[in-house]
Order: structure tokens, then C-alpha cells, then sequence
């Protein structure tokens, strides 16, 4: 049985000319007011940059890319390089993704932003080493993210250093002391150091924030065996079967029937 960390990592900085995604059907119609603009003026390589970011928040990342590419050969814009990395980055494309990152890196545009993505793709990579280390070079431009400190803390746990990712966990949470995330992945880090009590207080204070996490109920249950426990630990264990749709239903058999 292992402890499950909840996963924080996110491509944070999407685009840096939008400040919400727009709903499908005005992106339908922005997508074919540049197509008919494009028709009259086929050379105009802010129509196909500006199209493709409609395509990329419409969910067309294929055609994202193929409008980024064309803008790029008409304008080697660095804005258009970073939103094609996130369209790579969305299909699954992690190393063209970072591909794309790092040849912004000598412009020293956007660092923060560049050193965060790269990292965010190193880490589903599973290139942890090289996530911490980009993490930390977003966090010198950026000190206040306390998304870069939370996937730093999961990148230091997935190489085994605990005590690290409890203190990148602990900076997070300085910034949101609301992020139930940071105290159930807390709570796994103090769990592997054996620090039992002080991960189920950890867990309780996830699920005060939030009650419907099932990895956390059944962290907390594992904990709980480890204390000793036992009809509390099925207690929780239960209830994470129920709100996780019997994910967990063979360890429940098999401890607590």
C-alpha cells in the first residue's frame, strides 16, 4: 500500500496575452473572423498568432501549432514561440515543448515563466532533478508562486529527499495557508520520516478544506494504521472507497472485512 500525493503540477503560465479563457463559441467566432481576414490578407502574421491562441483555448492544438508556425515564419516573435510550447506542452509534446522554453532563455523574456514551464514538463518528464533545478530558477524571479514551491516539494519527493519537500510544502503554504494540497503532500512527507502524528494533523487540515479528496482520506488511514488505530483507519479507508469510486476497494477487503 502507498501513501498518494495529490498532483499540483499545472502549465501555470498559459498565455501571456490572455487574462481568462474565453467560452467556446466566441472563440468558434474569433477563429473564423482571422480565417476571412487571413483570406484577404494571407501574409499577416498577428491574424495567425492571434487565431492561433483562439484554436489553442478552443482545444485545437494541431492547428494551434500550424498557426504559430506560420506566424513564425512570417515574424520570429518570441510571444509566438512561448504559446506554441504551451500548445505542445497541452498535446503531451514535453521535450518540444521545452524545446521551444529554452530558446527564450537567451532573450531574458518572460524567465519566471520559461524556467516554470520547463520545469512543469521535466516533472511529467519524470526528469525530477532537472525540475528542481528549473523550479528554483523560476522561484528567483518569482518568489511569491507558491505553485513553483508545491511542485518543487513533489519533484524533492520523488527523489527521496523528505525533509527538503516538507520545507518547500511549509513555503507554500506561507503563501496559501489554504492550499489543502501542500498539507496532504506534507502530510506523505512527514509519513515516510515516520512522523505519524504530525502527518495525521497534516491530513486533518486537508480535509477541513477539503472533504471530498478520497487520496487524502486514505493517506490518512494508512496513518492511522501505522498508530495503531485500526477501526478509525477503516473508517477512513471507507470513505475513501466511496468518494473515490472503489478505487482503493481491494485494500478495503482485505484489511477491513
Amino acid at each position: 500500500m502507498f501513501l498518494s500525493l495529490v498532483s499540483s503540477c499545472s502549465l501555470f503560465y498559459e498565455n501571456t496575452v490572455r487574462t481568462k479563457k474565453l467560452n467556446n463559441n466566441l472563440n468558434r467566432e474569433i477563429i473564423n473572423n482571422f480565417s476571412v481576414a487571413l483570406s484577404k490578407k494571407p501574409d499577416n502574421s498577428l491574424f495567425y498568432f492571434e487565431r492561433g491562441i483562439a484554436k489553442h483555448d478552443y482545444g485545437d492544438y494541431f492547428g494551434a501549432i500550424k498557426d504559430f508556425n506560420d506566424s513564425l515564419r512570417l515574424n520570429p516573435n518570441p510571444k509566438v514561440i512561448f504559446n506554441r510550447a504551451n500548445s505542445k506542452y497541452a498535446l503531451g509534446d514535453y521535450k518540444g515543448a521545452i524545446k521551444d522554453y529554452e530558446k527564450l532563455i537567451p532573450k531574458k523574456i518572460f524567465q519566471d515563466q520559461v524556467f516554470y514551464n520547463i520545469a512543469s514538463s521535466q516533472l511529467m518528464l519524470l526528469n525530477n532533478n532537472d525540475a528542481i533545478e528549473n523550479f528554483t530558477k523560476s522561484i528567483a524571479y518569482f518568489q511569491d508562486e507558491e505553485n513553483a514551491y508545491l511542485n518543487r516539494g513533489d519533484a524533492k519527493f520523488k527523489v527521496g529527499d523528505y525533509e527538503g519537500s516538507i520545507k518547500d510544502y511549509e513555503k507554500s503554504l506561507e503563501i496559501n495557508e489554504k492550499s489543502y494540497i501542500a498539507l496532504n503532500n506534507m502530510g506523505v512527507s512527514k509519513f515516510k520520516l515516520k512522523k505519524y502524528r504530525s502527518a495525521l494533523e497534516d491530513f486533518k487540515k486537508s480535509l477541513k478544506l477539503n472533504s471530498n479528496n478520497y487520496n487524502t482520506f486514505y493517506n490518512k488511514s494508512l496513518t492511522l494504521f501505522e498508530l495503531k488505530e485500526y477501526k478509525k483507519a477503516c473508517f477512513d479507508l471507507k470513505k475513501s472507497n466511496k468518494l473515490g469510486k472503489e478505487i482503493f476497494k481491494d485494500e478495503y477487503l482485505k484489511i477491513c472485512v
